[in-house]
């Protein structure tokens, strides 16, 4: 990386020379998508090996809080991570992040009790909320504006990778070798992430900085810990919504949600910037996250549900009926970062935000007389379960990309952490909540919709009702969230931003121009 100075040996950023090209900018990109990938993975690759390790560690009922520790703290600490990376080195937050994950990888394998599993998980949980916000933070400042759009495609492609992958490299995990293996394979790969993003990057010191807003990160981390332990214990049925621990955390998280805002309103330097949500480009990104954060989440779930359980099918089919899913969310993510480098954003999100609310409706078709799939030559779908899943998969996708895209382009490069963070937090809290409720609501109906002398043919017309009404759900979802990108305006930089040079210094005052950060090695 080329870098001017001043007479006097400081480093001053040189915009346009310090870009990254060629096999350095490869290899930052791989680290990058390799520490979103196990991201991504791990969650999947331990929830097929719980029942291996519920058989070895013992547990129980208890055994949901091995997925509900790493959800959590994930959730909590996107927003946090982000922050920190506005404050100081992007690269040192990222690195360290990695190697609390590693850490908590390391420390989960070598695990004796449950209880021990659930600590090292929610550690794990907790370093790898920074992956995607504080990676694609980096790639605002290490990569010029026109390829921006195509990298973060790639990247946001890692999500829909893991649900490819995650369930076949669990299944093969505990087949071959011990549970415990599926802690072990991140080491190497979090190593390699961590060595290419330290070598292969300057620290990006912010040079304009401001406190951590240690209050605020304290209220956002009781009332989301507060919101999300009863609702996940309630979708997985170990608790009841009258019990005195579900109604005493969801009345604590109001109080310290409404006491979390009214903080980080009055903050001067607050952890999450709320105020970026005023601005209608960044809060229609921010709603559709939300929303979309709801239906990718359950689309996942509930199909490995429906499938699996209600249909009866074995875990080759559920994963082969989610591959039309997953593969086309992946394609949705490239071809994302393709368009919105040459199309405004709400010309290319809202159509495809449109087509995914179209395919879950047509899910709500689905009876008992719907095959998994039909197939043209044994190839191309043309009917079935599995045919409406491509264009949810696909229009999704690229709804995934346009967000994460448009959050880096359209917030101010002082606080693009923290506007990314904002963004990724809201769809991972929509995913972890909207799960629950979905999952409770689903159960409800299904009840409900129980004829009066059960018989096989009766329960499994009831349930897939109850389903037909939860993809409809997802269907309104995906569809607001359509009409709330006809909101957005602009499109992502093409060109060269200035480069002004401006020395580091230790001394900066806080009102220092905004955005510049200093590249030095």
């Amino acid at each position: 990386m080329a870098h001017a100075t001043e007479s006097s040996g400081t480093p001053v950023r040189n915009e346009a020379a310090e870009y990254l090209h060629g096999a350095d900018a490869a290899a930052v990109i791989a680290g990058i998508f390799l520490a979103i990938l196990l991201a991504g993975l791990d969650a999947l690759v331990v929830s097929t090996a719980l029942p291996t390790i519920g058989a070895s560690l013992g547990g129980g009922d208890d055994l949901t809080f091995v997925t509900s520790a790493y959800l959590i703290a994930s959730t909590v600490s996107i927003p946090l991570f982000s922050k920190l990376s506005d404050l100081y080195s992007r690269r040192s937050i990222f690195v360290v992040a990695l190697l609390i994950f590693i850490g908590g990888s390391a420390l989960a394998g070598l695990s004796q009790s449950l209880g021990q599993l659930i600590a090292f998980r929610g550690v794990q949980g907790f370093g790898s909320g920074a992956f995607l916000p504080v990676g694609i933070a980096m790639v605002a400042l290490l990569f010029p504006p026109k390829a921006r759009a195509q990298l973060v495609g790639i990247l946001s492609a890692a999500g829909g990778i893991s649900i490819v992958a995650g369930p076949l490299l669990g299944n093969y995990i505990v087949t071959v070798t011990t549970w415990r293996w599926v802690f072990y394979v991140n080491l190497p790969i979090g190593i390699a992430s961590v060595a290419i993003i330290a070598l292969g990057v300057g620290p990006l010191r912010a040079v304009a900085r401001g406190r951590f807003d240690a209050g605020g990160a304290a209220l956002l981390a009781g009332w989301v810990a507060a919101l999300m332990l009863p609702l996940v214990e309630v979708s997985a049925a170990q608790w009841s919504w009258g019990s005195p621990g579900t109604i005493g955390l969801l009345g604590l998280a109001v109080l310290l949600f409404a006491a979390f805002v009214l903080w980080e309103l009055r903050t001067a330097d607050p952890v999450v910037p709320l105020r970026l949500l005023g601005r209608r480009v960044l809060g229609a990104t921010g709603g559709i996250s939300l929303l979309t954060g709801v239906a990718l989440t359950s689309m996942i779930t509930l199909l490995s549900l429906l499938v699996g359980v209600d249909l009866g099918r074995s875990d080759a089919f559920v994963r082969d009926v989610i591959y039309y899913f997953a593969l086309p969310l992946i394609v949705g993510a490239f071809a994302g970062g393709f368009l919105l480098s040459r199309y405004p954003y709400r010309a290319v999100i809202a159509p495809a935000l449109f087509l995914g609310a179209a395919g879950a409706f047509l899910l709500t078709a689905v009876s008992a007389s719907t095959p998994l799939w039909t197939l043209w030559h044994g190839i191309l779908p043309t009917g079935g379960l599995v045919l409406p899943l491509i264009p949810f998969g696909f229009g999704a996708g690229i709804g995934l990309a346009g967000t994460n895209i448009l959050v880096q382009n359209e917030t101010p490069r002082f606080e693009v952490g923290a506007g990314v963070g904002i963004v990724r937090f809201l769809q991972s809290l929509g995913g972890a909540v909207g799960l629950s409720l979905l999952t409770v609501y689903l159960a409800w109906q299904t009840q409900a919709l129980l004829p009066a002398v059960p018989s096989p043919a009766g329960d499994l017309r009831a349930t897939l009702g109850a389903f037909d009404r939860v993809f409809a759900i997802m269907a309104v979802l995906m569809f607001v969230s359509g009409a709330l990108a006809l909101l957005l305006r602009g499109r992502a930089a093409r060109t060269a931003e200035p480069a002004p040079a401006v020395a580091e210094s230790p001394r900066a005052p806080a009102v220092a121009t905004p955005g510049v950060e200093v590249r030095a090695r």
